[in-house]
């Protein structure tokens, strides 16, 4: 049976900012995938048991497996379940907004005719393939091509991800099972790695979006806009978006050789760097210094995913901001891959009076309103949301929300543009199939796939977020002080 869990991170080959490894939903060389944002590196808690189930089926955020830790955390969002409905994610990952446990998958069908395919059910779209001329191509390259052939098991799944490609959608997409364990183990728990958000660019390349503070690729010296080109020796060209997180990730203590192409350095970079365990906070909060604020008490909060725990962790740093008197808030979502979609109605709720909250719907009949209800502390506060490219899914739902209803100004880049619901079915050999089920829409009507949500007021974004050198931050600090 296929989970109600639904991806909404971004692809992992997909980038919305030219020379940027956007992968949502988002890779962390040290974090999760929920989503998605990402850490490249070795999840070690639990899997999550399963995924908050929503009366149909939508996801949320995610950019999710777009950004990705190189360590372990995803960004998906998950979705409430409609027909079969699929974050962090996404957390990519992949989120929905609310989902039943995985179900158990399908057994084979049928048993292997006398060429050893399995016959396709009544009413396949295979049901009137020939499959002749594939078997007539392998016949040649066994008695002909000069090099080794490949394991079959790499075969068909080669045959299966070609097969979907034919959809033209980035989303709906073949996971192999080795992948889909770890995103499965990167749900919710501490990761293994270097601690870096990684994405893919446009010309396929795996660039650096921002290491973490003080975990071993900053302490390395790694930077924003390094592209990695080696793992231990290993070119990475031609190698997929997971295939070069498995590669990073690894088990705490051990070490990994990375190599970097830096711009204006003549010569790539190399580091030998040691993975460590770590977590990434889901929300952190602080009174900004008055040195930046003139004197103002403005609260700031970051948002990194929308996990399982968003919509607490957020109330808690609400609560706590309100308590020492701040007259203004800053909701940071940059780099945030999405994750479940329950958890960015929720987080949405938190500063929105009654109305709508999002619109899910599908070409099927599925026609879903998700909405906000009165009674929130933060309901009237002055609030900037911050955005940018590696914004994704959930975070994309919840800015869209507060602009469309007049609640926040955006301040940033336009974002990502993952504004579409997966479904998640595992497969009987452990992997699983993402499949694009609806979309999301704001309150407004407007699509979100593809095209992002675009901020009120345009910033490009810093080499290093937060601090009196973040272009972003101070921009949101003005308008909260000037109103404009």
């Amino acid at each position: 049976m296929a989970s109600n869990y639904h991806d909404s991170s971004p692809p992992p080959s997909r980038s919305t900012r030219p020379g940027w490894l956007l992968l949502a939903l988002a890779l962390l060389f040290g974090a999760g995938m929920g989503l998605a944002g990402f850490l490249a590196g070795r999840a070690t808690a639990e899997p999550a048991a399963a995924v908050a189930a929503l009366p149909t089926t939508v996801p949320t955020a995610a950019p999710a497996n777009d950004a990705e830790p190189l360590s372990g955390q995803s960004a998906t969002a998950t979705a409430a379940p409609t027909a079969t409905p699929l974050p962090t994610q996404p957390p990519t990952a992949l989120p929905s907004a609310t989902s039943e446990p995985t179900a158990e998958p399908f057994p084979p069908t049928a048993e292997p005719d006398g060429l050893g395919i399995i016959a396709p059910p009544p009413g396949s779209p295979l049901s009137s393939v020939d499959f002749a001329t594939l078997y007539e191509v392998w016949d040649i390259i066994a008695e002909q091509y000069d090099g080794d052939l490949p394991p079959a098991e790499e075969l068909i799944q080669a045959l299966v991800s070609g097969s979907l490609e034919t959809l033209n959608d980035d989303y709906t997409r073949y996971v192999p099972a080795d992948v889909a364990q770890r995103m499965r183990e990167d749900q919710d728990g501490a990761v293994e790695g270097i601690g870096a958000f990684v994405l893919e660019n446009d010309e396929g390349l795996f660039e650096i979006v921002r290491p973490i503070d003080g975990q071993p690729a900053d302490l390395a010296g790694v930077k924003a806009g390094d592209v990695l080109i080696e793992i231990d020796g290993q070119s990475v060209i031609d190698l997929s978006f997971d295939e070069v997180i498995l590669l990073v990730r690894g088990p705490q203590g051990t070490s990994v050789n990375l190599k970097f192409l830096r711009e204006g350095e003549e010569e790539p970079l190399e580091f030998t760097i040691v993975r460590t365990r770590f977590e990434v906070p889901v929300v952190t909060a602080e009174v900004l210094p008055t040195e930046m604020t003139g004197g103002a008490a403005i609260g700031y909060i970051h948002l990194t995913e929308f996990t399982t725990n968003a919509e607490e962790k957020l109330y808690e740093a609400i609560d706590q901001l309100l308590a020492q008197g701040v007259t203004g808030l800053v909701l940071d979502l940059r780099d945030n891959p999405g994750g479940f979609l329950d958890q960015s109605v929720a987080v949405a709720d938190a500063f929105l009076p009654e109305g709508v909250v999002l619109y899910e719907r599908n070409m099927r009949g599925l026609d879903e309103t998700f909405t906000s209800i009165d009674g929130d502390a933060a309901e009237s506060i002055p609030l900037v949301v911050l955005v940018n490219a590696g914004s994704a899914s959930a975070s994309e739902i919840v800015a869209g929300a507060l602009q469309d209803r007049g609640r926040a100004v955006l301040v940033g880049e336009t974002t990502f543009g993952k504004g579409s619901v997966q479904q998640i079915h595992p497969l009987s050999d452990g992997s699983e199939l993402r499949v694009t089920i609806a979309r999301w829409y704001t309150p407004n009507d407007n699509t979100i796939d593809s095209v992002g949500i675009t901020p009120d007021i345009e910033v490009e974004s810093p080499e290093d977020l937060g601090g009196p050198e973040d272009g972003q931050l101070m921009r949101a600090i003005e308008w909260l002080l000037t109103g404009q």
